[in-house]
């Protein structure tokens, strides 16, 4: 599981200090992908499952790597679907109207009950789908809040998402969260090559 977001709650205490270092991509799925997380984000070893095509991304210095304090602070996360499974390209409406539906509200909850989500803004361009929405549910992990932003996106093959939350004691607003979600999704690309491939 995730870990507890409490460190989070006193980065700003750590900007002083002033770390150095750069966030290094992670390969998923083998090295059919690759995450290059914002300046200031790395992928959580603990929660991430990179060859199941699951990454966690938070400021490096909350997971002891000295980085540069992230201008905006939040928990990323991102999911590559099976080989096959793109579906974004080409269907981006209709995607987005199913998204913002009742039944849709049921796949963007964690809890799967489309009755704690309210949308909050909708997008579908370019090969990409974006939803702004509350969960009044219970977070995917603990001190966040109840704002998330996910986008979908096919890359190659696979069906790609991308998830953004702030915290609950420092939420986002509308601006930073998409900007944060902006930058994981443009950190996404197809790779042949592992850059990492350890769990």
């Amino acid at each position: 599981m995730f870990r507890h977001a409490l460190a989070l709650t006193g980065i700003a205490a750590l900007a002083a200090c002033d770390p150095v270092g750069v966030a290094q991509p992670v390969a998923m799925r083998d090295g059919d992908l690759i995450v290059t997380p914002p300046r200031g984000y790395c992928a959580d070893p603990l929660s991430s499952r990179l060859r199941a095509g699951f990454a966690v991304f938070a400021p490096c210095v909350t997971l002891g790597t000295e980085a540069p304090i992230p201008a905006v602070l939040g928990v990323a996360t991102v999911q590559a679907g099976d080989a096959n499974s793109a579906m974004v390209v080409g269907a981006e409406s209709s995607l987005r109207d199913f998204l913002i539906s009742p039944q849709g509200a049921g796949l963007l909850s964690k809890g799967g009950s489309g009755a704690t989500v309210s949308v909050v803004s909708s997008q579908a361009f370019g090969g990409r789908v974006v939803v702004h929405f509350r969960d009044s549910g219970a977070p995917p992990m603990d001190g966040l809040g109840q704002d998330e932003w996910r986008a979908f996106t096919d890359v190659d093959d696979r069906l790609v998402t991308v998830s953004v939350r702030g915290l609950d004691d420092a939420p986002l607003s509308a601006g930073r969260g998409a900007a944060l979600l902006d930058q994981m999704v443009g950190g996404v690309s197809a790779g042949s090559t592992a850059v990492e491939t350890t769990r």
